[in-house]
């Protein structure tokens, strides 16, 4: 009876023992928010009510349970640091959570399940291997020994702890759904204000910086940097921001070649790599990986729709935590790609105002500056500089089958002008023969390149972007642009500088157009002034337009009226005063008189020693050219006052003349031959004008009309018909007229 009242005594101290540690650890899971803290005490109090000394809680990782992770362990010591991972086919706790029950052994080495031996640090070869369920799933393992080797465990072992680790997988279960809200809030807080400022005028620089700060709030890594996929070229990754906690290598603006790296696929792949420490040490020749504190690398490729615009390179993450935030990266890598393509689509829209304003102030200057082209290529090349940016550049000029450099920059244009290039000679002389734009990232081995720039100047020449300027087909020049400052010419540079080229070549032709019409003009005017010697404005205009419009005027028959004035004995009078006073008064006489011919719309057709013959009515006819030709005769009449006191005052000598006016048909047009053709008149009518001068002699300082041109007149004249009704068989029978009036006032032939 007292045996049994002990023994009910010894149990009923063990329940109490049982009930007060898992008030304890009930307790304890109101005050610890930390699973690992938990499951260290788990173990702790397992040992004690099982009264075994050397134990270890083993967790399945996650996601796909290939392995265990050591979290918390008693005794085993150097062979149980925390966090060591343990393939999960080579350990026996597999068998508990494929059972999904308790692995109770006696003696592993003869346990025929096992057949092995026993190892020293886990003490006795009996040992409990029971599993941690929560109602969904298995979460890992806890395994207790005991050092003294005398004592087995048994059923009653794990029927005590049972309920013990049934309440701490569940607690473990709730601490870590509760860690993992609250990272989940946390997560979702950072996204939220990621896409706030994505969505907000934040640009460039500023922009991804505000992301990178926010992923490292819920990404544990040391540095995260974003390279962009060139657009012209996908084999070069620039670096355009990155944060890091670290000391780094890298800067903005850094450019790889990724061509059969690791980079390359991933972007081939379209997946996320993970480099793990081993793998980033295998890698070299490029700093992206070769960095002392740099440990592992996930590469994130970014999309924009099925195309890849960027990568970005997380460092010094674990597996774990790749694992964990696979779905975050996912998200972020979204986010960064419409921040990139965002981004691209201002800077183009950006560059493309630019480009436009650069080319309308080119434009404006072309258009300006025609005077002065030397100023204008220096101009259109300083412009070129800042919308482009090379580092320098030139343009020539084609004379004659050789390039002349006309404009620069940041090279010295004398030290270039001293370099002879012909067409066909370096990329230049290329573009200038063949009209073909050159454009080429390794000048030094493009199949046209000249060192002899580098040569003369001492530059070094890397890239080049040379376009032709066109005019009606043909080259006049070359620009040529050297060594972009962002690492190589691009399509759009090209389109641009094409542009412009295209520009400068309407200005260059406007300018050689200009030139030539201001040499016409020149030329036009001296015509003019000559002509207008002999001919009216009216006809010099008639007679320039004609040439101009390509209208002949030649060989045409039409009604005018001539009027011939011819001075009486003149040959006597040319031998009595000598040739030199002769050659005086004739320029004197021709002087007055033709200017009166002028002021009458008429023109001096040709002079005849004494006299001269005008033609009213050639090439512009006109219906009062009868009228017109009267009154000049009857100004030259009252004008020989006038010249025959300057005659005698300068000649000792007086003039007189006879003046005939007559209207009738004749042809008009340049006659002569190639080498000298001469705009005059022929015909019936002019013989006629001539015979008729023949009567003039018996009155001399007369005027003698024509019936055709007295029935043409438009004023009513004084006259008096002349006696002679023929003057030769040959000619019809026409009536003469003079005109009568006294000399000093010539008015008075017109009646009222």
């Amino acid at each position: 009876m007292e045996s049994e009242l002990k023994e009910r005594f010894f149990h009923l101290e063990k329940k109490t023992e049982e009930l007060a540690t898992l008030k304890e650890l009930s307790d304890l899971c109101y005050i610890t928010f930390k699973p690992e803290d938990l499951l260290y005490i788990t173990l702790e109090r397992a040992l004690k009510i099982v009264g075994a000394d050397v134990g270890s809680v083993l967790v399945l990782k996650k996601p796909n349970n290939d392995a265990f992770v050591l979290e918390a362990n008693i005794g085993l010591d150097d062979y149980g640091k925390k966090g060591v991972v343990i393939p999960f086919d080579e350990s026996i706790a597999k068998y508990a959570v494929i059972n999904k029950s308790p692995l109770l052994v006696d003696n592993i080495e003869t346990d025929s399940r096992f057949r092995r031996m026993s190892r020293a640090h886990y003490s006795t070869k009996s040992f409990i291997c029971m599993p941690l369920k929560t109602s969904k799933d298995i979460l890992g393992v806890i395994t207790l020994s005991r050092k003294k080797s005398d004592k087995i465990f048994t059923q009653d072992d794990i029927n005590v702890l049972t309920p013990l680790l049934s309440n701490a997988a569940f607690t473990y279960d709730n601490l870590h759904l509760l860690s993992d809200l609250q990272d989940l809030q946390k997560i979702m807080r950072s996204l939220g204000r990621i896409s706030t400022s994505v969505n907000s005028s934040l640009r460039g620089e500023e922009l991804l910086q505000t992301i990178f700060q926010e992923m490292k709030k819920i990404i544990p890594c040391d540095i995260i940097a974003l390279l962009e996929m060139n657009n012209e070229q996908d084999k070069i990754l620039t670096v355009i921001d990155f944060v890091s906690s670290i000391p780094t290598d890298f800067n903005r603006s850094d450019f790889f070649f990724f061509e059969g790296t690791i980079l390359d696929k991933a972007v081939k792949q379209q997946q996320n790599i993970f480099i793990s420490a081993k793998e980033i040490n295998s890698l070299s020749g490029s700093k992206l990986f070769n960095q002392t504190q740099i440990n592992t690398c996930l590469i994130v490729p970014l999309k924009a729709g099925i195309r890849i615009i960027g990568l970005l390179l997380i460092y010094n993450i674990t597996e774990q935590q790749r694992d964990r935030l696979a779905g975050v990266m996912e998200t972020i890598s979204d986010y960064l790609s419409v921040a990139i393509e965002k981004d691209r689509l201002i800077k183009s829209v950006r560059k493309r105002d630019q480009e436009l304003e650069s080319l309308q102030l080119i434009g404006s200057a072309l258009s300006s500056s025609i005077f002065d082209i030397e100023k204008l290529l220096n101009y259109t090349m300083d412009m070129i500089r800042g919308v482009i940016r090379a580092e320098a550049g030139y343009l020539l000029l084609n004379d004659d089958g050789k390039l002349k450099f006309a404009a620069a920059f940041n090279l010295d244009i004398n030290k270039l002008r001293e370099v002879n290039l012909k067409k066909g000679e370096g990329s230049s002389g290329y573009v200038a023969d063949s009209g073909m734009t050159v454009m080429t990232d390794n000048a030094q081995f493009h199949p046209h390149f000249s060192g002899i720039i580098d040569e003369q100047t001492g530059f070094s020449t890397k890239s080049i972007l040379s376009v032709p300027m066109i005019s009606q087909g043909r080259v006049i020049g070359v620009i040529e642009l050297l060594n972009k400052r962002e690492i190589y010419f691009t399509l759009e540079d090209k389109q641009l500088l094409q542009s412009i080229a295209s520009s400068v070549s309407i200005a260059l032709e406007n300018a050689r157009l200009y030139e030539e019409t201001l040499a016409m003009a020149d030329k036009e005017r001296g015509i003019r002034k000559l002509f207008q010697k002999f001919v009216p404005r009216e006809v010099v205009d008639k007679i320039i337009l004609g040439v101009d419009t390509e209208v002949p005027i030649l060989e045409e028959s039409k009604i005018i009226t001539l009027l011939n004035i011819d001075i009486r004995d003149f040959s006597h009078l040319s031998k009595k005063i000598g040739p030199k006073k002769t050659v005086d008064m004739l320029n004197y006489f021709f002087s007055i008189m033709g200017e009166i011919v002028f002021q009458h719309q008429g023109i001096v057709d040709k002079y005849l020693g004494d006299g001269f013959l005008a033609v009213f009515g050639a090439p512009v006819s006109s219906p009062s050219d009868p009228e017109n030709a009267i009154r000049a005769a009857l100004e030259m009449q009252r004008k020989m006052k006038e010249v025959n006191e300057h005659c005698q005052k300068k000649f000792g000598e007086k003039l007189y003349a006879g003046i005939v006016v007559h209207t009738g048909e004749v042809v008009v047009g340049n006659i002569g031959f190639e080498k000298k053709m001469d705009y005059t008149v022929i015909g019936t009518a002019v013989n006629f004008v001539f015979k008729i001068q023949a009567l003039c002699r018996e009155w001399p300082n007369n005027i003698l009309i024509s019936e055709t041109t007295y029935n043409a007149a438009e004023s009513t004249l004084n006259e008096e018909e002349a006696k002679m009704e023929e003057i030769e068989s040959c000619f019809e029978s026409v009536k003469i007229y003079r005109l009568e009036a006294p000399l000093d006032n010539p008015g008075k032939f017109l009646k009222e």
